[in-house]
C-alpha cells in the first residue's frame, strides 16, 4: 500500500466532516428564515427578497462552521 495515499486520506477525512457539520448546521437555519421570511415579505418562494436572506445567512452560517472545524482549537 502506498503511505501518501493513507496520508491523503487522514487529511481529507477532517475536511469532509467539516462540511457535514456545516451543512446538518446551516441548511437548517437557511431554511427557517426563508420560511420566515415568506410570513414577512408578501411574495412566493421565487422572489429574491425572500430566498436571498435565507441563502446569505445559510451561507455565513455554513462558511462560520468550516472555519471553526478546520482552525479551531480542538483540531487534530
Amino acid at each position: 500500500m502506498d503511505a501518501g495515499a493513507d496520508a491523503d486520506a487522514d487529511h481529507s477525512t477532517p475536511t469532509l466532516v467539516a462540511v457535514a457539520y456545516a451543512l446538518l448546521f446551516s441548511v437548517p437555519v437557511g431554511v427557517g428564515v426563508t420560511v420566515m421570511m415568506t410570513r414577512v415579505v408578501p411574495g412566493r418562494l421565487t422572489e429574491p427578497l425572500v430566498v436571498g436572506p435565507g441563502f446569505v445567512i445559510a451561507l455565513a452560517v455554513f462558511a462560520l462552521v468550516v472555519a471553526a472545524a478546520r482552525g479551531g482549537e480542538n483540531t487534530a
